[in-house]
């Protein structure tokens, strides 16, 4: 599965997905929660402490996973294109 980048957070929880920050991967796991305006939300690393991230500091949410609802780009090398 190509990963894809989500831009409502306010879906993620329970999503497995990447943290990038400037297009380099930070940290991955599963989302615990997000705040209810989908500005800030809390990862679960496998085997470690949940980490907090905020979309003001340029994280970006990529999914691991397909899932209903999620709105997301689909990203091959420069070229992005919207889906539904």
């Amino acid at each position: 599965m190509d990963l894809r980048r989500i831009t409502d957070w306010t879906l993620l929880t329970g999503a497995r997905i990447e943290i990038r920050q400037q297009g380099s991967p930070v940290c991955s796991g599963q989302v615990d929660a997000v705040t209810d305006d989908g500005t800030i939300l809390w990862l679960r690393p496998t085997a470690q402490n949940r980490r907090l991230f905020e979309k003001a500091e340029s994280y970006e949410a990529w999914a691991t996973e397909d899932r209903a609802g999620f709105h997301y780009e689909v990203t091959k090398g420069l070229n992005h294109e919207q889906r539904p």
